[in-house]
């Protein structure tokens, strides 16, 4: 029975998706599951009220012009799925999200999965900034070691890469029950304990280290790019990446740029990284927020006004994901603060306006003009010798933040920006990196870049 009404809604989803938007789909279409057929009406389940009154408000004629063509039903009705198993129990029906074989008792001890439970494949929101990512990470779950290897993901800060990690480290973990050897370390860890055992001087700390990372199954290494001008750790990690490449074992990689990009990172190591597939990760366009902001209010259980959530995913256009978590957060804790059930209009326009952060972002738009028109002012040089050929020092420190700032808040690959200033590519590389190691190292710098960054987001 379950068979015939999920392979039947799915024809009819595919209908749904010639009338219904992508966004109506994903968010509120795609929620709802068959469960069974009483009389003249397809029974579905919905997780919970909001979905169901969705859906009967807006998508009512759709879904019965549907049934009726692939089911020849004329009516819907729900079942909420706090209440399925009392309506599974009445209608003595086989609950199919439960095992229908009884599953192997086993006295062998089944290691404690190491991976974030909350980043997960059905947690990550697809959307058109990041489908072809979450197909790649996808495929190597599945089949890790025989497509995409090594595997490169870069982007910047919260926009998903470390979810992506920790899903492919729960997938394999759940199917192989924790038989695989899955090892996820950020690139600081794996240099920092390579450069504990080269001080300890011990011997067997070495071997360890070294059957610990080239005997795993999968090798997963954040924020890579943190190896950059370390050579022996880029020596140690080279003949890993080596030794699990020729065994056939995933090498899986993430990094806020792609290697093209890491400069002083040894040549045969980018190659090597560049030679899978390289895949980067966007900021979220506003259809692909709205579907982010939806599922983390259902994953966390938060009470939100349906109405909202475009207004949202438009005022947040700057905010990556992790940022908008934040700020339901904020909307949520709010309102139960100050009494109220739901959060609607009127605790968004309050916490919102009272939001120094949030107001600043809101139709803040740094342009390639801004920003060179900032430098321009700051360092008293004329334009055309900002982009000339002279290479004195009170044109070349100008142009190297210049390049800084517009790789930094233009999201332009460097090689473009490059072009801008009718640079090669490395030079533009060398300009970047500079700029960041003089922030580190130089108080007065960071001090005028961050004004100057105040300039041009206003």
């Amino acid at each position: 029975m379950q068979n015939y009404l999920d392979k039947i809604w799915n024809d009819c989803l595919n209908d749904l998706e010639d009338i219904i938007s992508s966004v109506g789909i994903d968010l509120w279409i795609k929620k709802i599951k068959p469960i069974n057929i009483e009389d003249d009406t397809l029974m579905f389940i919905a997780p919970n009220e909001m979905v169901r009154d969705t859906i009967i408000r807006g998508y009512t004629k759709q879904i019965i012009d549907t049934i009726s063509k692939n089911f020849k039903l004329s009516k819907f009705d729900f079942v909420l799925d706090s209440n399925k198993e009392d309506y599974i129990k009445e209608h003595k029906l086989l609950d199919q999200n439960k095992d229908s074989l009884p599953r192997a008792i086993t006295n062998e001890e089944i290691p404690e999965n190491p991976f974030n439970p909350r980043y997960t494949f059905s947690n990550f929101v697809i959307g058109s900034t990041n489908r072809v990512i979450y197909a790649a990470t996808r495929a190597v779950a599945e089949n890790p070691g025989s497509r995409f290897n090594p595997l490169f993901i870069y982007g910047g800060v919260g926009l998903g890469k470390t979810h992506l990690l920790h899903a492919i480290g729960n997938y394999i973990w759940e199917v192989t029950k924790g038989q695989k050897s899955i090892i996820y370390v950020s690139a600081e860890k794996f240099a920092n304990d390579l450069i504990d055992i080269f001080r300890s001087g011990k011997d067997k700390g070495t071997i360890e280290f070294r059957k610990k990372y080239r005997q795993a199954d999968v090798l997963m290494v954040d924020d890579i790019q943190h190896i950059r001008g370390k050579k022996s750790v880029q020596e140690e990690f080279f003949h890993t990446f080596n030794d699990l490449y020729q065994a056939g074992k995933q090498i899986i990689l993430a990094s806020d740029r792609p290697p093209k990009e890491l400069s002083e990172l040894e040549e045969r190591l980018t190659s090597r990284f560049a030679s899978g597939l390289v895949q980067d990760i966007q900021k979220p366009d506003f259809e692909t927020r709205m579907l982010i902001i939806s599922k983390k209010i259902e994953l966390n259980g938060y009470n939100f006004e349906e109405s909202i959530i475009p207004k949202l995913a438009e005022r947040l256009e700057k905010f990556n994901i992790r940022e908008i978590e934040g700020v339901l957060n904020k909307l949520d804790l709010y309102a139960k603060l100050h009494g109220h059930f739901i959060v609607d209009e009127e605790v968004m326009g309050e916490v919102l306006s009272k939001s120094q952060e949030l107001d600043e972002s809101v139709g803040r738009v740094v342009t390639q003009e801004k920003i060179i028109d900032a430098i321009c002012n700051k360092f008293n040089v004329k334009r055309e010798d900002l982009f000339g050929k002279k290479r004195n020092k009170e044109l070349v420190e100008p142009r190297q933040i210049c390049i800084y700032l517009m790789w930094k808040n233009l999201n332009k690959p460097l090689s473009a920006i490059a072009e801008i200033f009718h640079r090669d590519h490395t030079t533009a590389i060398h300009a970047r990196d500079k700029v960041i190691d003089l922030i580190k190292e130089n108080a007065e710098i960071r001090k005028m870049i961050e004004d100057l960054e105040d300039v041009i987001v206003h």
